[in-house]
Formats: C-alpha cells, sequence, structure tokens
C-alpha cells in the first residue's frame, strides 16, 4: 500500500493505492496519522479509491488512526470507497464510525460544516 499526502487548506488529504491486507504495509496507515498528528494536522481525510482490497489489518489500522485522531480532538473521514469496502464497512458497522463521501472534495468541504 501507498500513501500520498496533499494538504488542502487545513485538511490533509491521504490517498492510499494498492492492498491494504496482511502484512507491514497494511500497518504504516497508523504511525503516518500519528506523525501528522505531532505536527498538528488533525483534520484527515483517506481517500479509498485506489484501494484494491483491504483485510481486518487494513482495517484495525483505520480504526486505530481515527481513534488517535478522535483523542487529539480530530476526525478522519473517508472518500470514494470502493463497493467491496463499503460492503466492509456496512457488515461491521462502521457506517456509523465512519462518515463516507462519494469524492474528496466532500469530504473535506465538510469539514467546514463543523
Amino acid at each position: 500500500m501507498r500513501i500520498k499526502e496533499k494538504v488542502n487548506g487545513d485538511v490533509t488529504v491521504l490517498t492510499l493505492s494498492g492492498r491494504m491486507m496482511n502484512g507491514p504495509e497494511s500497518i504504516n496507515l497508523h504511525p503516518y496519522v500519528k506523525g501528522l498528528i505531532a505536527k498538528g494536522q488533525t483534520k484527515i481525510v483517506v481517500d479509498m479509491g485506489k484501494v484494491k482490497w483491504f483485510s481486518s489489518t487494513g482495517l484495525g489500522s483505520l480504526l486505530a488512526s481515527y481513534t488517535s485522531l478522535r483523542n487529539a480532538e480530530g476526525d478522519l473521514r473517508i472518500a470514494r470507497p470502493t463497493r467491496k469496502i463499503y460492503s466492509v464497512f456496512m457488515a461491521t458497522q462502521l457506517t456509523k464510525v465512519f462518515d463516507s463521501f462519494d469524492t474528496v472534495e466532500e469530504a473535506v468541504a465538510s469539514y467546514s460544516t463543523d
């Protein structure tokens, strides 16, 4: 899995690509987000449009990132989840945890309504 970072005002967009499967590549997200929190970046959008699939390890990394951001009075929003990923969110009831948006622009704009 690769992570590409782009800052849009006070929101950081992380574009993930590849697979969030078992292994070290899946757990890279949480330390990356913790590094952003240390720099004061607590409004994060995770663009999942290029993620082919992910396992429970990838899901755990997303949840850990969300928890760290919430503890830092920030938030994590999901943009462009694929049908497969959204179906996992539905099955695990994580649609109640993650705010998901069809586009990155919508996810970024949602922070201005807080």
